[in-house]
């Protein structure tokens, strides 16, 4: 069997009461309410990775002030342990600005006076150094700018989002995904395992460090600082990610939402075969509506099987959903459908849709409509690489699909034919060649001419100089 979204909502999906339709302009409000690019969280996150590797060239490749790490001059002052949360806070800024711009923030701030102190307090500071902190510097105010527009953003589209729906509330349908109960605890999880064993890590150093204190050479923890460096910007970011996901879950969830008439687009141009539903694997685009066909893509959720309930409900059969009354099946890739959004829309959010799918079973021209829930987190991506669509009215579609279906029955005939005939036909492998004589001369039974393993010259090289090229 096949499943398809229904282009438009029948009205056994609607909440009780109706759910509003999103206007273009308010629409378009909300897309403006965006931070620029050059601040998204993609393009954001790299930027910062790039002034953070030159601030790392600068101060701790270039610059004298990186032998303070390593004990100094070999005095018996130890590792460098003041600088290092620092350290630590500066290589985490990238990533927690593209997954946790809260913490991004904070971290920031902290980074940033730091390095002011440092350049103030500081005397001597080679010109590397200087230059060092000074992008240092750079860094902490894209990632502090950066990050609380963001949050701003979030904030403003959020109200957009409820003044669009208005003052009603809904309870989620029945039949979505209790994501609370799953959603982000393996980023959580693993997260804090990462944290406890980069603790692991510079505890080891640190005794190391104070109990070799006053000894020469100093004792180097430099090994342990940077393996728990790594540990401790990996670890933070999937525990911060795991549990701004979990509690965008438990806010979908908590209470009543918001309810708004969407479009919904597949990205990616897959097709969908006989085995194929529509909404797995795929990433999918949220539209103001489904029936603009100029309007852009306001923002991107990815469906997964384990976010997906299909056929929660029967909705009709038949003539119910024939031709001509709107409701037949489209094409995710190539134009939206409608579906009924709960929640908010922001980055970062979780929401939950419902809309409507007709089955086909194989060789039918009609089947039955079912009710398709699901529940997804909101993603920051821009680039979607979707233009203008066209709409295929219901008879077309119907064509469309059944020729769909004609050629992957082809297929799996080609494919059964194939397989019966490879049952019937092995592929049988060759012989394995036998040896030759014990004193190292092919024998006639190898098929070999003079010489062993070359081919065969066509006469026997089994007799007294008979053989090819014999005397």
């Amino acid at each position: 069997m096949t499943a398809y979204p229904i282009k438009q909502l029948p009205f056994a999906v609607l909440p009780e009461g109706g759910a509003a339709t999103w206007p273009a302009a308010d629409a378009e409000r909300w897309r403006k309410a965006r931070v620029p690019a050059a601040l998204a969280p993609v393009l954001g996150g790299w930027l910062l990775a790039a002034l953070v590797a030159v601030s790392y060239v600068l101060l701790f490749a270039i610059s004298s002030a990186g032998a303070g790490w390593h004990g100094g001059s070999g005095e018996g002052d130890g590792t460098d342990w003041l600088r290092y949360p620092g350290a630590v806070l500066l290589t985490a800024l990238p990533l927690w600005y593209r997954y946790v711009p809260v913490a991004a923030v904070t971290a920031a701030l902290a980074v940033a006076v730091e390095a002011g102190l440092s350049l103030a307090l500081s005397g001597g500071l080679d010109t590397p150094a200087v230059a060092g902190y000074t992008v240092v510097l750079a860094a902490c105010a894209l990632a502090f700018t950066g990050g609380c527009l963001r949050l701003r953003a979030r904030r403003r589209q959020r109200a957009l989002t409820r003044a669009a729906a208005g003052a009603r509330r809904f309870p989620l349908p029945k039949g979505v995904p209790e994501s609370d109960g799953y959603r982000g605890h393996q980023a959580f999880l693993g997260g804090l395992a990462l944290c406890l064993l980069a603790a692991v890590f510079l505890a080891e150093g640190l005794f190391g460090d104070l109990t070799a204190s006053g000894a020469a050479p100093a004792y180097d923890a430099v090994g342990q600082q940077r393996i728990g460096l790594v540990l401790l910007v990996a670890g933070t970011t999937l525990y911060g990610r795991g549990h701004l996901a979990y509690r965008a879950a438990r806010r979908l969830h908590e209470e009543p939402q918001p309810a708004l008439i969407v479009g919904v687009r597949a990205g990616e141009p897959l097709r969908l075969g006989a085995s194929q539903r529509p909404w797995e694997g795929v990433r999918y685009w949220v539209y103001a509506d489904a029936r603009t066909t100029s309007a852009p893509p306001l923002i991107a959720y990815e469906s997964r099987p384990r976010d997906t309930r299909a056929m929660t409900r029967l909705l009709g059969s038949g003539s119910v959903y024939g031709t001509g009354n709107g409701h037949h099946d489209v094409d995710p890739h190539h134009e939206p459908f409608e579906a009924v959004l709960y929640g908010t829309l922001a980055e970062g959010d979780e929401v939950a849709l419902e809309y409507a799918c007709a089955e086909y079973h194989r060789h039918q021209q009609m089947g039955r409509m079912y009710a398709t829930t699901l529940a997804a987190p909101l993603r920051p991506d821009r680039r979607h690489g979707l233009g203008p669509w066209e709409p295929v009215d219901g008879p077309a579609r119907q064509q469309q699909r059944l020729q769909e279906a004609a050629e992957a029955e082809e297929r799996r005939r080609k494919q059964a034919r194939e397989a019966e005939e490879r049952r019937r036909n092995p592929r049988r492998s060759p012989p394995p060649s036998r040896g030759g004589t014990r004193d190292g001369r092919s024998g006639r039974a190898d098929g070999g001419g003079c010489g062993g393993s070359g081919p065969s010259c066509g006469s026997s090289c089994g007799g007294g100089g008979g053989g090819c090229g014999g005397d």
